[in-house]
């Protein structure tokens, strides 16, 4: 592992500057693409509520499938490649929809197909590149690291999302996805440029059986008294959510007449908002510990959401919307570098891949079911009930978390505690 003592600054840390960067690039490009595909299937294709649940379940399967699977590979071999050619391959899926766009074959199908392969590329690349980390730096700087990945991905985020507005309006949707081409062949080149040596998984865990690696990841993962509570919490968080998401952007564009330029706004100012709470993050866990952190976040996420279901067309309504995703973001971001830390820390180094996918494969495994209940919901009663029932559903995690033993949690255990 390359040298980072406690005293010397990241930034001065070759590796995982490269590291830092790729991330950036990489949702930068992503950030375009969040404008860009809900236009293309509500606005060029003119898909129905139930049809865009159908393009949100295509993005969300892939953890079910492949997660587990992801782990233990990802703990059997070395994780860069991994995570290159996972770069590689989103980066032509991707390539796909320009590219049927200018031969007139653009279609909700095709899009099915690209969500599908991007997202499964996507976790196959981003297990081993979370999972990475603590190889490239000791445990104390963990939570300094994921607060700088976090802000850095929040930056880009924002970026990227008033960047497609403006190439949106200037290209079209279709043709603003080179954007995300661009930036994945850029990730794949940083990530290939890290010159510390990655720790050699050892051989024997390649001789045994991949099924019994899964197996093991989820009993270690199960067992955890600090990961399971915390996984626990991610589900309902991310369940509820992706039900929410599912229906945000359609309610955007069609009920309060959004356009290309307000959805990048308001994404860009969310992603301010992951700024703030990455920058913040460190300092609060600091002063109250990392319960008080997660648990505070948790509590004001649902009010977050009452300017989206309160707000009318126009400015005034559109300043609400951001001003409560500025806050969203910056408590998703808080409490979600926390338990990552935490999480990267009491893990056993031979089990962070699979602790990782474990935790995508019960944490994202709701993701697919919640965006079929919010297209049937949102068809049946309405966007407005529905987006109505998912902000009271925010309370649940919080009651999680509130009922475990890490309620009483006051400081990130040490690395050392893993053994």
């Amino acid at each position: 592992m390359s040298g980072a003592p406690a005293g010397r600054s990241l930034w001065r840390h070759g590796d995982f500057v490269r590291y830092w960067s790729a991330c950036a690039v990489d949702i930068t490009g992503s950030g375009v693409t969040a404008v860009a595909l809900p236009l293309i299937a509500v606005v060029s294709l003119h898909a129905t509520v139930w049809e865009v649940s159908l393009l949100s379940f295509a993005e969300r399967l892939p953890p079910l499938l492949v997660a587990l699977p992801a782990g233990a590979l990802a703990d059997r071999h070395r994780k860069r490649p991994m995570m290159i050619g996972a770069a590689l391959v989103c980066g032509a899926a991707f390539a796909a929809v320009p590219l049927a766009d200018a031969s007139g074959h653009l279609s909700l199908e095709l899009l099915y197909a690209v969500a599908l392969v991007t997202s499964a590329a996507g976790l196959i690349g981003s297990t081993p590149r979370i999972s990475y980390l603590p190889s490239l730096l000791p445990g104390e700087r963990l939570l300094e690291a994921n607060a700088k990945v976090g802000a850095v991905s929040s930056l880009a985020d924002s970026a990227g999302a008033q960047l497609g507005g403006a190439v949106v309006a200037a290209l079209g949707a279709a043709r603003a996805v080179c954007f995300d081409v661009a930036s994945y062949l850029a990730c794949a080149f940083l990530l290939g440029s890290i010159r510390t040596p990655e720790p050699v998984p050892d051989s024997s865990a390649r001789q045994g059986s991949l099924r019994r690696e899964i197996a093991e990841g989820v009993t270690y993962v199960l067992g955890h008294p600090t990961i399971r509570p915390l996984l626990m919490t991610g589900t309902a968080y991310t369940g509820v959510f992706a039900f929410l998401t599912t229906l945000w952007d359609v309610y955007l564009l069609r009920e309060l007449h959004g356009t290309a330029a307000v959805l990048g706004m308001l994404l860009s100012v969310a992603a301010l908002g992951g700024v703030a709470g990455a920058l913040a993050v460190r300092r609060l866990v600091d002063r109250y510990g990392p319960a008080r952190v997660m648990l505070a976040a948790l509590a004001i996420t649902p009010f977050t959401e009452l300017p989206l279901l309160l707000a009318s067309p126009g400015r005034t309504g559109q300043a609400a919307i951001a001003a409560g995703m500025f806050v969203q973001l910056a408590c998703a971001t808080a409490q979600g570098s926390t338990q990552r830390s935490i999480r990267q820390a009491v893990c056993d180094p031979g089990m962070q891949g699979r602790m990782l996918a474990t935790g995508q494969w019960i944490t994202y495994g709701t993701r697919p079911l919640a965006a079929l209940l919010a297209g049937a919901a949102g068809t049946w009663l309405g966007l407005w009930n529905t987006l109505a029932l998912g902000t009271l559903a925010l309370v649940i995690p919080f009651f999680v978390l509130a009922s475990s033993s890490l309620r009483a949690l006051h400081e990130i255990p040490a690395a050392s505690a893993a053994s």
